[in-house]
């Protein structure tokens, strides 16, 4: 079953609970002077709307945190994903901009974390990885953290020269290079492991309390990527990153999926270097048959798909017959 949370956003959300504050206040006899109003509407006013319990607390969700792509009109986070297991954030995937509010309205808990995979390092994917670790400092971590990306490839940075340049000690975040270090002062390392960014044969190189991570190599334009998937039992989530998927590696390691989460950033229709960079529609429903996945989420939405959502459907529905989700930010969803 499909379950998934949607809530008001942005400046109407804060009028919306603002206005009702007031309404509470009047009708309890407070004047609207009385400090304590004040108090309400501007101080703590999202508080009501954060649900801590959009996913289930058994069996295995994924919650898209970033439905969004790099725009600034769709209120939309960049790309992040959860893997919840038992009611745990146990595994995440990518942190775009915006992710790390929409991990706390999630309810989630950093300490829970037993993995961080990035797909790549462009802004859209990796943008709140400083403020997750700023945010990390007092909860008294206490277990490492593995985060994984992609290898150095030609003009392409890898996960430690990327991560070294903007967090280490002559970084752009200085102050956040102890994570990096066994005697860091926030009770946890940060261990970044590279990827093979090039080869065709899919990396299994993590496996915890049940939980086993894997990736392989795509193409992205001129770029790579990786796709990643996530393991729970006999659940099968594969995310597949921006990809054009033209080396056909992403059908590797979705084989036998249960959840297929595609990035759905361009229309059927699209040509040149956009075609390159991403799959249409008719290429994530094959990619979701081939894997006989029961549910295609479509995240990472653009200006160029958004609106366009039923010619989408159509396209997909003539190869694929499992569940098609169009994807918003903070809803989750069981197998």
């Amino acid at each position: 079953m499909a379950s998934f949370l949607r809530r008001p956003q942005g400046l109407g959300a804060a009028l919306l609970l603002a206005g009702s504050a007031l309404a509470n206040a009047q009708s309890g006899g407070m004047n609207v002077d009385d400090p304590r109003l004040a108090r309400t509407v501007t101080e703590r006013p999202f508080e009501v709307m954060i649900d801590r319990r959009a996913c289930g607390t058994r069996g295995v969700y994924v919650q898209v945190l970033g439905a969004g792509a790099d725009d600034l009109e769709d209120a939309q986070a960049g790309s992040g994903y959860l893997v919840w297991v038992d009611g745990k954030a146990r595994v995440l995937i990518d942190m775009g901009p915006g992710s790390a509010l929409r991990f706390e309205e999630s309810g989630a808990d950093f300490k829970d974390l037993i993995a961080v995979a990035f797909s790549q390092l462009h802004v859209e994917h990796s943008a709140d990885l400083p403020a997750f670790l700023q945010g990390a400092a007092l909860l008294r971590r206490k277990e490492d953290l593995p985060i994984f990306g992609p290898s150095d490839v030609e003009k392409t940075l890898g996960l430690k020269t990327w991560t070294r340049r903007l967090l280490g000690p002559n970084g752009a975040y200085p102050h956040l290079a102890d994570f990096f270090s066994p005697f860091s002062q926030g009770g946890f390392e940060v261990l970044p492991e590279e990827v093979n960014s090039t080869g065709r044969k899919p990396w299994r190189g993590f496996r915890r309390d049940g939980i086993a991570l894997s990736a392989i190599a795509t193409d992205h334009g001129p770029g790579t990527s990786l796709a990643w998937r996530v393991d729970v039992g006999d659940v099968g989530i594969t995310f597949t990153g921006d990809t054009g998927n033209r080396r056909q590696t992403v059908k590797t390691l979705a084989e036998g999926s249960t959840i297929i989460v595609g990035h759905h950033a361009v229309p059927e229709n699209v040509r040149g270097f956009a075609r390159d960079e991403h799959m249409p529609p008719s290429q994530l429903a094959k990619l979701a048959e081939e894997a006989d996945a029961t549910m295609l989420i479509l995240s990472h939405r653009t200006p160029r798909t958004r609106g366009r959502e039923l010619q989408s459907r159509r396209e997909i529905g003539t190869l694929f017959k499992g569940a098609v989700l169009f994807a918003n930010d903070l809803e989750c969803w069981e197998p």
